[in-house]
């Protein structure tokens, strides 16, 4: 725990699939966490305010976060039909 001000501050983390809840209105980019899955089945955690685009810039604090993890800029994939083959899951 922290003291702040006279305040004392806890982390809190959940999940959520509601990108409606994903914008600069709501979280800071370094409350917004990602979960990858890397090669080994391992899983990677990485937070909005670490990633880079692909020319090395940050993530503008005023983007549209939910419109760019959409279209995959994040690095994580929005779409389970692309990360599981759903022939093998009821079989």
């Amino acid at each position: 725990m922290r003291k702040n001000r006279g305040r004392i501050r806890n982390p809190t983390g959940f999940t959520s699939h509601d990108l409606s809840t994903m914008n600069n209105e709501v979280f800071r980019r370094d409350e917004i966490w990602f979960v990858a899955k890397g090669n080994s089945q391992n899983s990677k955690l990485y937070s909005l305010v670490e990633f880079k685009t692909a020319n090395g810039e940050v993530i503008r604090r005023d983007a549209k976060y939910d419109k760019q993890y959409l279209e995959g800029k994040y690095g994580a994939d929005p779409y389970l039909k692309r990360i599981i083959d759903w022939g093998t899951v009821n079989a």
